[in-house]
């Protein structure tokens, strides 16, 4: 398998053609060799290279959390401009596209909504529409695959850096997907190009290296229970920040761990087992206290399904214990007026289906019938066909 970056090492005057360009990424991306993207990209284009835009968790990923902004800053060794849009401002500063003619962009994403790096080149490119800046994509597969979805859809008035388009909480899309599906949701004057990922097939989970594109997320376990996991972070229990486990963990001080791991099994879930556990927080939630909680460690990743797994959990805390648990408060990546909780959904169906205490087979039908109708949309954006 080719990734984007290893064909435009290929291909590279063919798809830059002498234009001046900036790259988008941050300093995990590699290639299939391991080599830093931010490394190959100014190789083949020395001085066209004029900056490079760093996104969340800054250029060097070492930002933590959410509104934990980065500063921009000249690179000595690498003699180049890092400019983060991830600080006073998310959108870039018209000087700093002066002489550019495209954005060439390689993020790694999770294959979950809310994970900020694509749906924050979606903000951008609004942002750049009609300015005669071309976008080329490296792309990346979806480490989850690229046929499962799961989770909600969410609402327009809902939409954030969390979610600038309509797509499941898992979406099964490629980066290359995504950004042409967000193109043509908003009908931006803009000029796309993808290079494509080179024999990939849409059933195939992850394969390659795993760096750290986020601080809390370390590796592919992660990302397989991120799709529900991230709704953690709109409530008051840890989500395992702090610990060598993020978002695996789930926990408080107030939860009787035995007996919440009884509870679940009562479910019968799929392709899970819970294990209750104890940890504590270096530091963001209940920083410094011992924490009662589970490890969520998925035996069968194909049945396996987080969004109803997590549903489940905060579910069953909020019955449980009524008087300690709660909605996390904003604000939350720049918002400042709704919970967290219903930017993470897209909507606030999730959180008031959990405080009536529905099981996740009651919301089910209408998850479902919104993941049908988003696959109708979505198939006239597919760049990989379907797995045989």
């Amino acid at each position: 398998m080719k990734l984007g970056i290893d064909v435009i090492k290929e291909e590279y005057e063919k798809i830059l053609k002498k234009r001046n360009i900036v790259l988008i990424t941050g300093s995990s991306n590699v290639d299939s060799a391991g080599i830093p993207v931010y490394q190959t990209i100014k190789k083949l284009a020395g001085k066209q290279l004029k900056a490079i835009w760093s996104l969340q968790h800054g250029f060097f990923i070492d930002k933590q959390d959410n509104m934990i902004l980065s500063d921009s800053f000249y690179w000595k060794e690498l003699d180049i401009d890092i400019k983060s849009l991830y600080a006073e401002s998310i959108l870039p500063k018209p000087i700093w596209t002066e002489g550019v003619d495209a954005l060439v962009i390689d993020v790694f994403d999770v294959g979950t909504r809310v994970y900020t790096f694509v749906n924050h080149v979606l903000m951008i490119m609004k942002a750049l529409a009609g300015k005669n800046i071309d976008i080329i994509i490296l792309d990346r597969p979806n480490p989850l695959n690229g046929i499962d979805c799961e989770g909600n859809v969410p609402d327009e008035k809902h939409f954030s850096i969390v979610g600038q388009i309509p797509i499941p909480m898992r979406h099964s899309l490629t980066t290359g997907e995504s950004i042409s599906f967000g193109l043509n949701y908003y009908a931006l004057d803009l000029q796309l190009e993808v290079v494509l990922v080179k024999n990939w097939q849409r059933n195939q989970w992850f394969k390659g290296i795993w760096t750290v594109p986020s601080p809390n997320m370390p590796s592919l376990n992660t990302a397989v229970v991120y799709p529900g996991a991230v709704m953690i972070e709109g409530t008051n229990l840890s989500e395992g920040r702090g610990t060598t486990r993020p978002f695996e963990l789930v926990g408080a001080p107030f939860i009787n761990n035995h007996r919440l791991v009884k509870e679940l099994e009562r479910l019968h879930l799929k392709g899970v087992k819970f294990i209750p556990v104890f940890f504590k927080p270096e530091f963001s939630k209940f920083h410094g206290e011992v924490c009662r909680g589970v490890l969520v460690h998925p035996e069968n990743r194909d049945k396996f399904k987080s969004f109803q797994v997590y549903y489940e959990i905060i579910r069953l805390i909020a019955r449980l214990y009524p008087g300690e648990f709660k909605w996390k408060q904003p604000p939350y990546e720049f918002e400042y007026k709704r919970l967290p909780i219903d930017m993470i959904c897209g909507s606030d169906f999730i959180r008031s289906s959990i405080e009536k205490d529905k099981k996740f087979g009651e919301i089910k039908p209408v998850i479902d019938r919104e993941i049908r109708e988003y696959r109708e949309k979505a198939v006239d954006y597919l760049l990989y066909p379907p797995s045989l």
